[in-house]
């Protein structure tokens, strides 16, 4: 849906009347409103007070995608935070992470989809479902990640492993700073015993890779309260806490940051100026700190088609928001809602028994529906309570309900 979003020109509100017949949604379409917004964007911009956050910021000698990106969350009060709330350790941190983790030091219940896990590019800059993207399900990695990311300030590859399924080989850099998958070592634990505490005996190899599958530690066959996809949110998890013993070290919570006004501008601009240069430069912008190769560069014939840009911004907003609180709102604002790649949510195959194969049992990575999501148009509004309809003179109740 491009140019009938949810409160511009929506036909669903056509009928959308108060008691004495005056429309109460706007009925036409007004190019002017993404203008006003992209002109709030470029404000912003054009301060020139924030800039995206990279790793070298923190004194580090070489650019690392994966700490440039993961940084933001973690470097206090970085050039990149517009709006954020400073908020005590006790008060959301350990929270965050203890939620996060998996177990047995945390509670396994953040959990990632296999939607958004498939929605990350391969490092080459080309989604998976793309034939030249070199994606793979079949096998395991037979070597450690060499781009060795995180390994200057970690002293730790934070990329893929050796034995990770070859569906976590290649992925991008926000891939492996925001998705805690099987096999993948733990962030959160500062010591080799810390880290071997999330590991069964024959795993203990002092990188603490973490246990999804049935029969491991953090698995369904293990725990009354198990991962329930095959996934935690590793976004904002220090390598500097350790969950354990819940130690977390301090950060502020971030309402708003420097990366969210550029999505904002380029989306704002495909609608109303779809040839301006500005939609790729600033959309590279962002996936130049993720590592990417600029998207016209991968995607030429896209360049300056709204429908194609679109659908490429809406993508990098699911991304590089990843768990921000971003996603619900855009596909409501979009209208997108409704549609079914969005209501079912898929996940590994975490409740079969792999009878000790731990690993290496190749029918975990077998996707399965986890569950079919319901979604009627009327939701795009929410409900209005009906003591309110009574005892409030010409409230009329929203579309549907």
């Amino acid at each position: 849906m491009g140019r009938q979003p949810l409160w511009n020109g929506n036909p669903m509100f056509s009928n959308f009347k108060n008691k004495n017949g005056v429309a109460l949604a706007p009925a036409a379409y007004d190019a002017g409103k993404w203008k006003t917004a992209a002109a709030a964007a470029k404000a912003v911009i054009d301060l020139g007070v924030y800039k995206l956050h990279y790793n070298t910021d923190d004194g580090d000698a070489t650019f690392d995608p994966l700490l440039s990106y993961r940084n933001t969350f973690l470097s206090n009060w970085n050039s990149e935070i517009i709006f954020a709330t400073a908020a005590s350790v006790n008060n959301w941190i350990w929270g965050e992470e203890i939620r996060s983790a998996p177990q047995p030091a945390g509670f396994n219940m953040q959990n990632a989809t296999q939607n958004i896990v498939d929605s990350f590019y391969m490092r080459n800059g080309l989604s998976i479902e793309d034939p030249g993207s070199g994606y793979s399900e079949a096998g395991f990695a037979q070597q450690d990640d060499p781009q060795q990311w995180g390994k200057q300030e970690d002293g730790v590859n934070r990329g893929y492993i050796a034995g990770n399924s070859n569906m976590y080989v290649g992925r991008e850099a926000r891939f492996y700073a925001c998705i805690q998958y099987n096999g993948k070592p733990i962030t959160p634990a500062t010591t080799v015993d810390d880290r071997n505490y999330f590991s069964s005996s024959q795993n203990a190899d002092g990188r603490g890779r973490v246990e999804f599958y049935y029969s491991g530690k953090a698995g369904a066959g293990t725990n009354s309260q198990p991962d329930m996809t095959g996934y935690d949110v590793l976004k904002f998890s220090s390598p500097a806490s350790n969950i354990r013993y819940s130690q977390v070290p301090y950060r502020p919570y971030i309402h708003l940051r420097y990366a969210e006004i550029l999505l904002d501008y380029a989306e704002a601009l495909n609608e109303t100026d779809p040839t301006n240069p500005d939609i790729i430069t600033y959309l590279d912008a962002i996936r130049k700190r993720a590592g990417l190769p600029g998207y016209e560069s991968v995607y030429p014939t896209r360049k300056g088609n709204q429908a194609a840009m679109r659908n490429a911004i809406i993508r990098e907003r699911q991304l590089e928001l990843c768990f921000e609180g971003d996603r619900y709102y855009t596909l409501v604002r979009r209208l997108m809602m409704g549609d079914t790649k969005h209501l079912k949510i898929y996940r590994m195959n975490v409740g079969q028994d792999d009878n000790g194969q731990g690993f290496g049992f190749a029918d975990y990575y077998k996707k399965q529906l986890f569950q079919t999501r319901v979604w009627e148009d009327k939701m795009y509004l929410f409900p209005i309570y009906q003591n309110d309809l009574e005892t409030t003179q010409g409230l009329v109740q929203n579309p549907g309900w």
